[in-house]
């Protein structure tokens, strides 16, 4: 089966996942990139895709459930890095190394 052309990959994708606009880009190397623009500036990219693993209907969906795998994983350790932040140093003066 051929390979997916970008504006298939794009419509199937945004098929799949309709709260996101879906922008791919195709590079030489056989890769693809995809920008994933949400609500709320709720943006995901994700890039090294190989377009050659991915035929028809039933590998675009299993794409698309990896991408959501990717952005939930990716949301868990945004948050998980801001619930252990370090806190701010209120106390801090120029010159004061300790």
């Amino acid at each position: 089966m051929d390979t997916l052309s970008k504006t298939q990959i794009e419509s199937e994708l945004a098929a799949r996942l309709p709260s996101y606009k879906v922008t791919c880009t195709l590079h030489a190397d056989g890769t693809l990139s995809a920008v994933l623009s949400g609500p709320d500036t709720d943006n995901f990219a994700i890039t090294g895709i190989v377009r050659a693993h991915y035929h028809g209907a039933e590998a675009i969906a299993r794409l698309a459930n990896e991408i959501l795998r990717e952005m939930v994983l990716s949301r868990q350790a945004m948050r998980s890095d801001r619930m252990h932040a370090p806190p701010a140093c209120a106390s801090y003066e120029p010159g004061r190394d300790r």
